[in-house]
This record gives structure tokens, sequence and C-alpha cells, in this order.
């Protein structure tokens, strides 16, 4: 079972339609001018960010979710796949469509990972 939650609100989807993530990586390389070595600071990643959609099928909880997305919230992400679990806000915008069956709305949003 996969659920989002920020302690006021739970957000459980049929599904994850979408899940993409990335980390920058802070390396930072100089070149050395008249030289073909460089000098390189070595820095770590940056937390994930990301878009993911969830796929929810009745009208009611995809509105409610939408409505809950929007909220300035800390959300815990968990599923069974525990290698996405997370704690995260929401950036940038929110979406909300009819799936082509026009049986399920998809939820799509960005997300930024923070640390706990």
């Amino acid at each position: 079972m996969t659920t989002l939650g920020n302690g006021i609100a739970t957000i459980t989807p049929d599904f994850i339609d979408e899940y993409e993530s990335t980390s920058e990586h802070g390396n930072i390389v100089h070149r050395i001018l008249g030289s073909e070595s460089v000098d390189v600071v070595l820095r770590p990643a940056s937390l994930r960010s990301g878009r993911m959609s969830l796929g929810i099928t009745d009208d009611t909880d995809a509105t409610d979710a939408e409505t809950a997305l929007r909220t300035a919230s800390v959300w815990t992400f968990n599923t069974a796949r525990s290698s996405l679990n997370m704690s995260c806000v929401v950036q940038g915008t929110v979406t909300r469509q009819l799936d082509a069956t026009r049986t399920v709305w998809l939820l799509g949003f960005g997300w930024q990972e923070v640390a706990t």
C-alpha cells in the first residue's frame, strides 16, 4: 500500500502511475590554465527531486488529494518499494487529469526530498 501523509491528511492512491527522481551532484571541477589536469572539489549529491503521478479512481478522493497537496506541508511518502520512501515537499505544479479510460484520475506533482 502506498500513502502520503502530512499529519493532517492521508492520501492513499490506487497505484503510482509515474515516478521519476534526479539528484544534482555537488562535485566542482576547476580547469587549470595551461594544463590538461583539473582540480576537483568532491561534494555529495543533493537530495532527490522529481515528479510523480498517482492514480485515484474515486472522484472525491482525487479532489481531496489535490486540495491536500496544495497545502504548505512536509509529506511522508511510504510505499512497498522501500527505496522510494522519503519525506518531501510539493514543488512546482499540481495537476489532475482523467486517464485515457476516463475512469482514473491522475494526480501529478513535482516534489523535493527534505531531511527530517
